[in-house]
């Protein structure tokens, strides 16, 4: 492996994914242009949106669902007038409606009832899988299937402009809410039929499009000296406890290190997820912490 390339290995890179690519996409140019062996990511975006999304490369794969765990901020066009079959601006119109009686008043009332923790049915038009067939493909036969509500939580939602038939938002919510479904759920609150213009996702947790990576110009990674994240700083959002010597050769042997106890008063509160950091700064291990200091391993890294 080149200098270069070994710079990228075991990191997290934020990249601006563009319209028409799916994650996937990225994925596979992000491949031909490195050529690492082991690369993923933290979780999709829809081809027709545009944004920020993490790709992995090395141990940092092991982190998908911690990152995907992360919350999410977007900006998002609702389209009012019209639903379709995708629930987005790429579908088939399925209905049509006036618009011309909605205020601005009206959209802020109707954003509002969309604020906190509810259940939203996935759409068909998704990436989840029944019976290992992914619900798009299955869409595109014409075929239907019944979707558990699942929870999510919306933490915020700002009306940034209303320009009939437009309303843009920024919507800052948790992992697994769908912006299309939220777009026809807020026409309904209206009495409009509604659909997903633009998307743009802006951020994953501490992740920001403005640091990201052109899906287009991967090959000017090669030429970054600290391209992305490490897998500490990647995890950042963790505690942070650093291991002693003796303790981060101990991990490296499947060693479960304890802390101790004179620092427990410092350390998290039971349950919390912990990044233990080896002496140099290198994340060695996700853990959870337990009782007496003692901690639950959940994911182990190789030493560098």
């Amino acid at each position: 492996m080149t200098d270069a390339r070994a710079r990228l290995n075991n990191r997290v890179i934020p990249v601006a994914k563009s319209a028409g690519n799916s994650t996937y996409d990225c994925v596979r140019l992000f491949k031909r242009a490195i050529r690492l062996d082991k690369v993923g990511h933290a979780g999709s975006l829809d081809p027709q949106a545009i944004g920020l999304i993490l790709i992995l490369t090395g141990e940092a794969t092991k982190l998908s669902n911690y990152l995907m765990d992360l919350p999410k901020r977007y900006i998002a066009d609702i389209m009012l007038g019209a639903t379709t079959d995708t629930q987005d601006e790429s579908g088939r119109i399925l209905k049509t409606g006036s618009w011309t009686g909605v205020t601005r008043e009206a959209v802020e009332e109707a954003l509002a009832r969309f604020t906190g923790k509810r259940f939203q049915t996935p759409p068909m038009y998704s990436a989840l899988k029944h019976k290992g067939t992914p619900l798009y493909l299955l869409a595109r036969r014409g075929e239907k299937i019944d979707r558990n509500p699942r929870q999510v939580d919306t933490y915020s939602i700002t009306l940034l402009d209303f320009k009939p038939p437009v309303v843009r938002v920024e919507v800052y919510c948790s992992r697994g809410l769908y912006l299309r479904v939220l777009a026809e759920e807020v026409g309904d609150a209206l009495g409009v039929p509604a659909h997903l213009g633009t998307l743009v996702r802006m951020r994953i947790g501490h992740f920001t499009l403005d640091e990201a990576y052109a899906d287009g110009e991967f090959e000017k990674l090669l030429d970054a000296d600290h391209p992305g994240y490490s897998l500490a700083d990647a995890v950042g959002h963790f505690p942070a406890v650093t291991l002693s010597e003796e303790q981060s050769r101990g991990l490296s042997r499947g060693i479960v290190p304890k802390m101790h106890p004179a620092s427990q008063a410092a350390l998290p509160a039971q349950g919390v997820l912990l990044r233990l950091q080896r002496p140099d700064g290198s994340l060695g291990a996700i853990a959870e912490m337990g009782l007496a200091g003692l901690v639950h391993l959940r994911r182990v890294f190789r030493e560098s």
